[in-house]
């Protein structure tokens, strides 16, 4: 007999009390069950899962991805073109920003972010190369002196350390030094054979522009060169050399520092979108003070996301940056720095700031077509190297131009139909990432036009320009009385 035959037959009483004990017993076990269930996870709120390469068809994203200047992106440009039995390449002088590094002050997540790179056939011979050079201890550049105690590549494959060059900062130098190697190879033969005693090389003392300078010269120039080749230390970011001391400078400095408070103070609302994003942005306690609510100190910030394809960060669930707040902080940090190339205590600090390399490079021009060299010269600088000298030089604002990695190239030639007369044979072309920028010279008159939109400026307006011009706009005659100079 069934359970089902039964039932009709058990009294009325028992049947409920029955049928209360078994759904009595199923609510017990049910509970047992979720009581013993273990609990899940709450999302991590920190990283927004939404990546920003989701963008890259925006034209303001483009131009943002463009400043990362991700090895992939990095191209050949206009230098080396000038081919011409008339014209010969007699040297290059180059000024690179270094390479993609991490930020400078500490951020949300920052180990979440992979700062790695592809580890291409030329990456892979570089690694092999240092290595085969610290095992042999024949690396120059790790003796005494003063880059002894620097690693000769990050520490870390895939950190982005604070202020530390990357992995794909070593990618991007390699790129470009493989790059103008390719460029210069037939217009100038003498690259190829490139001895130590022709090339002169400068760092300042960071980690991340020696090794920056290292990784662009093993694209460059021929290994057993660079094996031998010494890097000398620029104690200034400006590379002053002997020009250095310039009190002046301080109050100039602080007047663009005013000029560019006053501009976010007209601007409440990008002073409160910059405050909300430095604090979903900086590590607590890091956002203290004027740096979370610094435009440009975010904007770097950023960068460490942006460029290595990281999901940008929360400060809560609901407070994380969004792409329209990077869109924003970006163009509002590319109006102020359009606003500050107008300015004319910034001409001036640029002025003075450039005056010492502005004057080496003129130099070097001038060994270049002796009979001594060198023949390349090389300064691994800093983004407001490049700013200062493209500016002491009159070019134009460019948004993109301190983009990582980025150049600023003066190819010096050699007219033979005029050569007997000394300098007057002599001409330069300035490029910068790539792009002959020769006619925005403020003291380039009377410009050569070439073939292949290629301009050329004599060597004397330059010449001329540093011996005699140089301080016109401050109303004095020498550096000295420019920098002491009380208003």
């Amino acid at each position: 007999m069934t359970f089902v035959e039964v039932l009709p037959r058990m009294p009325n009483k028992a049947l409920h009390c029955y049928l209360l004990m078994i759904v009595w017993i199923l609510l017990l076990v049910a509970g047992v069950y979720k009581f013993l269930e273990p609990k899940q996870k709450l999302p991590e709120p920190a990283v927004n899962t939404e990546l920003f390469h989701s963008l890259s068809n925006d034209i303001k994203t483009r131009r943002i991805f463009k400043i990362c200047n991700s090895p992939q992106e990095i191209s050949d440009g206009d230098e080396g073109i000038v081919l011409s039995k008339k014209w010969v390449m007699t040297g290059v002088i180059i000024l690179i920003r270094h390479g993609d590094r991490g930020p400078l002050q500490h951020v949300r997540n920052i180990t979440a972010v992979n700062c790695g790179t592809e580890e291409t056939e030329k990456f892979i011979s570089y690694k092999a190369y240092l290595h085969n050079l610290t095992v042999s201890g024949r690396a120059p550049w790790t003796g005494p002196g003063p880059f002894h105690d620097f690693p000769l590549l990050p520490t870390h494959p895939r950190q982005c350390q604070l202020g530390q060059l990357t992995m794909q900062g070593i990618s991007q130098l390699l790129k470009l030094g493989q790059l103008l190697r390719d460029s210069y190879v037939q217009v100038w033969p003498k690259l190829a054979s490139l001895t130590p005693n022709e090339a002169l090389v400068y760092s300042t003392r960071y980690r991340r522009t020696f090794q920056s300078a290292l990784s662009f010269l093993y694209g460059l120039v021929p290994s057993e060169t660079l094996t031998k080749l010494p890097v000398f230390e620029s104690q200034s970011m400006n590379f002053c050399f002997k020009d250095c001391g310039c009190p002046v400078t301080d109050k100039l400095w602080k007047a663009v520092k005013k000029s560019i408070s006053h501009q976010l103070k007209s601007h409440p609302a990008v002073a409160l979108l910059a405050e909300s994003t430095g604090r979903s942005l900086f590590s607590p306690g890091a956002e203290q003070g004027t740096l979370g609510s610094d435009p440009h100190a975010v904007r770097d910030a950023l960068l460490t996301y942006v460029c290595h394809g990281s999901g940008l960060p929360c400060e809560t669930p609901s407070n994380c940056i969004k792409r329209q707040n990077v869109a924003g902080v970006f163009a509002y940090t590319d109006w102020v720095n359009y606003q500050k190339w107008r300015n004319v205590y910034w001409k001036r600090l640029c002025l003075l700031r450039s005056y010492g390399l502005i004057r080496h490079i003129v130099q070097q021009m001038l060994h270049m077509v002796s009979s001594n060299g060198p023949y390349l010269v090389l300064y691994s600088g800093h983004d407001h190297t490049v700013e200062q000298l493209t500016t002491a030089l009159g070019l134009q604002n460019d948004p993109l131009l301190l983009r990582y990695g980025a150049r600023v190239v003066f190819e010096v030639y050699q007219n033979y139909e005029e050569s007997h007369n000394g300098a007057k044979g002599i001409y330069f072309r300035l490029l910068s990432n790539g792009r002959d920028v020769t006619r925005q010279v403020s003291f380039c008159k009377d410009i050569v036009l070439l073939e292949n939109k290629v301009s050329l400026c004599k060597i004397e307006d330059i010449v001329r320009f540093i011996h005699d011009d140089y301080f016109v706009s401050l109303n004095v005659t020498n550096f000295k009385d420019a920098c002491n100079k009380s208003e």
